[in-house]
Formats: C-alpha cells, sequence, structure tokens
C-alpha cells in the first residue's frame, strides 16, 4: 500500500496529481483526487486551487478527461521525477 502522507508533504501537487492520474488506465476521478488532496494536503492546496491547477494541467495536456468525470494520461503526460527515482517504495 503507497503512504500518500510523505508525497503530500514533499513533493508539488502538480506531479501527485500527474502520478494519480497515470497510475491506472482509467485514471483517477475527482471525488478520489479531492479526497487525497483533503485528507493529505490540506495545509497545501485548497478545493478552488485544485480545481484551477487541474483546469491549467488540462489545457497544457498534462492530464484529459476520462469520460467519467476524472482525469487520465494526456499527451504531454510526463512520469513525475519521484516516479523515476522510485521513491516512496513506488515501482
Amino acid at each position: 500500500m503507497i503512504d500518500f502522507k510523505p508525497k503530500f508533504e514533499n513533493e508539488q501537487i502538480r506531479d501527485i496529481i500527474l502520478f494519480l492520474s497515470g497510475r491506472k488506465g482509467n485514471g483517477i476521478s475527482h471525488p478520489q483526487l479531492d479526497g487525497y488532496c483533503t485528507m493529505y494536503g490540506t495545509q497545501r492546496i485548497s478545493n478552488i486551487e485544485l480545481i484551477t491547477l487541474v483546469k491549467n494541467m488540462r489545457e497544457k495536456g498534462d492530464i484529459s478527461s476520462n469520460g467519467k468525470g476524472g482525469y487520465k494520461k494526456g499527451p504531454s503526460w510526463k512520469e513525475p521525477k519521484f516516479v523515476t527515482e522510485k521513491k516512496y517504495g513506488i515501482r
């Protein structure tokens, strides 16, 4: 099981969204993403800031709609550095 607390303490929220949107084929639903941010990132990002960040990431092509109220890899998606470095037990 992945511990999200250290990620939200040490990584950029944008990189966490990239990780979560690329983790599974269907990506992540917005309610799940909001839940992670509420549980682990309340001191770092508000709901309004999350919506704005997601909108900007969609406009840049980093993420795209999964057609189910969530986000998946976009055409410009790149694996976050903490994933390539295999931090936090990520394989």
